[in-house]
């Protein structure tokens, strides 16, 4: 018998056996677990843990190429992870950096028992688009906070008035240490006692997460002591919130567009979907101030993706699911429907009912999935889904033509023929469906489409919008004309984007181009009030401070947000809606009353000799009907003039 020397290049030399240091490498990395956030928490630099989380749970991840690939989905896998953790860490009642930090990289040593920590490819050419377009946005979004002071940043996102309570929440959130809900309702001092169940049920899971930024932010272990800290920590995280809403509607649009698009044309159908992002529905859901919806839309375009195109990864695949499921219903459970068509469509696409994984997690998931839904049912009925609310109306026909672009691109360059753009297509008409059945809804009870059908409006134009990617296979086939087909495409979708706007484009320009050239500046009067009273009273002393300084609208947002900033939105809630000028004419009699069954003193704020809230012949202004009310009741009311 021959025998051929291998060659030099194939001879090595014997690799040591990693497996006698493993275990010591993984005692190394569990004490590291605990004593790195130790030392970062000891000289005050907790929040270098979050990019140090991050690359462990990327170097963790399977089934996923690029970094931007395993840093979006592992950005989306530790909300609903954080979610889940919250539900334990709300009975310690714990947000200790070290502690949430500790468990946290616990977990993940434990996760790297069974797995080694790998560095992924750097980037495709399509992740610089993704990251092109997402830059674009988050300039357009900061620079008009940035230029304004705290006041200015409240006015921007003032209009939709419900922030006011979720910066509440956000705030009793931290004090308690974890979710609301899983409190007594009489602990829950900073919020009204009229809301305080309604409030203390409503989905959390973003609160929750911006109260342990926050923390990490600080480097302390309690809520913040100055509320105009708090509110300005909450204004930015909802900031990088809209941020993440762009960068994960790209990277989803990507993925959508598959593998075999071309470069150029994935560019261009992302440019048509940062149009969609800054200058369509999601800015203004932004600009009103919703960071739970969101929330919810970033985790249903993650969602979208990854069940259209699942992770190779099994197991990573179906935790990535549940823990979004679970996300959502923590999040804006009003999405929970198209979440659980899509779900069920991709478990009877690949069969999920024949992984014992798969059924032992759905039997875990989906307990943690009801919680928020039947914590809401003593508060929701059918009647709910037709109220009204504050939202912007939805541009129905910039939505009808997403609707119709998306389903182009499916049905391009070779159709339906693969199991991925199938999936689209269901994604598609489990979407528009849904709409259908809520529009039918309120057409048959009030005769019109309102509030709740703009909402579930705002899902299927992100859905839309990720399925956009598939027009990137309207420029595969060989040629320059369809090329150059969906250049015109492009441009003209992203003009529409960028001049159109509003309910049936009756707002020119767009929200997103109002927004960045600040054409409209919000309710910045309103909100500097709120700083000024709030700064001159921080204490409100069983008190409630009424702004009558200006114009109704400036003293309806400066009441609203100043109670914010005093911590008393208890008492402040009930001024603030009868300030609403949307509630009808105000007379003197309906002001003393307003005085008269106020639990706490009144303290009323008046600057302007000509402001008028007041309606009637002879109503007084606003300085002549707070000495007014002041004179009839002068142990209940203080009129302070500025």
């Amino acid at each position: 018998m021959s025998t051929q020397a291998a060659p030099a290049s194939d001879v090595r030399a014997p690799a040591a056996d990693p497996r006698g240091r493993r275990p010591l490498v993984l005692l190394g990395a569990l004490v590291a677990a605990w004593a790195v956030p130790a030392l970062t928490h000891l000289v005050g630099v907790d929040w270098l843990l979050i990019p140090v989380y991050l690359a462990a749970v990327v170097g963790l991840q399977r089934g996923l190429t690029t970094l931007l690939d395993r840093l979006v989905v592992a950005i989306v896998q530790s909300f609903g992870a954080l979610v889940v953790a919250g539900l334990f860490f709300s009975y310690v009642g714990k947000l200790h950096p070290v502690v949430l930090a500790g468990s946290a990289f616990t977990l993940l040593v434990a996760a790297a028992t069974r797995r080694d920590w790998r560095a992924p490819r750097l980037y495709r050419p399509a992740d610089l688009a993704v990251v092109a377009g997402t830059v674009g946005v988050a300039v357009l979004t900061v620079v008009p906070f940035a230029l304004r002071d705290l006041g200015g940043r409240i006015g921007i996102v003032a209009g939709g008035e419900d922030i006011a309570r979720h910066m509440t929440l956000f705030e009793q959130i931290g004090r308690f240490g974890g979710f609301a809900f899983l409190h007594p309702p009489g602990d829950a001092t900073l919020l009204p006692a009229a809301e305080t169940e309604g409030i203390r049920a409503y989905p959390q899971g973003i609160y929750y997460t911006y109260a342990v930024v926050d923390r990490f932010l600080r480097s302390s272990d309690t809520s913040s002591t100055d509320p105009f800290t708090a509110v300005d920590t909450m204004l930015w995280l909802y900031v990088v919130t809209f941020v993440v809403l762009a960068l994960v509607v790209l990277w989803s649009a990507a993925r959508i567009a598959g593998p075999g698009a071309r470069p150029l044309a994935v560019t261009a159908a992302l440019a048509v979907v940062a149009a969609g992002v800054f200058f369509g529905e999601p800015v203004a859901v932004f600009v009103r101030g919703y960071p739970n919806e969101l929330a919810g839309l970033v985790v249903a375009a993650a969602l979208t993706a990854l069940v259209v195109r699942p992770l190779t990864s099994r197991i990573d695949q179906i935790v990535t699911v549940a823990l979004l499921v679970i996300a959502l219903s923590f999040t804006y459970h009003l999405f929970l429907p198209f979440a659980g068509l899509l779900v069920l469509g991709w478990v009877a696409r690949y069969r999920v009912w024949r992984s014992w994984q798969a059924v032992v997690i759905g039997v875990l998931a989906v307990p943690i999935v009801a919680i928020t839904p039947i914590g809401l049912l003593h508060a929701t009925t059918t009647q709910l889904l037709t109220s009204a609310g504050t939202a912007l109306p939805s541009d129905k026909p910039a939505a009808l033509l997403l609707v119709l672009l998306a389903a182009a691109g499916l049905v391009a360059a070779g159709g339906l023929r693969s199991p991925a753009r199938r999936m689209a297509a269901f994604a598609l008409l489990a979407a528009v469906s849904l709409q259908v059945v809520m529009g039918a809804w309120q057409l048959l009870t009030i005769g019109r489409t309102h509030y709740y059908f703009d909402k579930l409006l705002h899902v299927l134009v992100i859905v839309m919008l990720v399925l956009m990617g598939s027009l990137a296979r309207l420029a595969t086939t060989n040629g320059r004309r369809p090329l150059a087909v969906t250049a015109v495409v492009v441009l003209a979708v992203a003009g529409f984007f960028v001049v159109a706007g509003g309910r049936n484009h009756a707002v020119v320009p767009s929200y997103g181009v109002r927004l960045a050239t600040g054409i409209d500046r919000g309710s910045p009067g309103g909100g500097r009030d709120a700083v000024f009273i709030a700064s001159r009273f921080p204490e409100a002393e069983n008190t409630v401070d009424v702004d009558l300084m200006g114009d109704p609208y400036r003293n309806f947002f400066g009441t609203l947000y100043g109670s914010v900033l005093q911590r008393n939105y208890r008492y402040g809630h009930d001024w603030y809606n009868f300030l609403n000028p949307t509630r009808g004419p105000r007379t003197l009699a309906d002001l003393e009353r307003q005085v008269s069954v106020s639990p706490v003193r009144v303290r009323i704020h008046v600057s302007d000799p000509r402001a008028r809230f007041l309606t009637g012949p002879d109503a007084p202004t606003n300085v002549d009907a707070a000495t007014l009310v002041a004179q009839r009741y002068p142990d209940r009311v203080q009129v302070v003039t500025h």
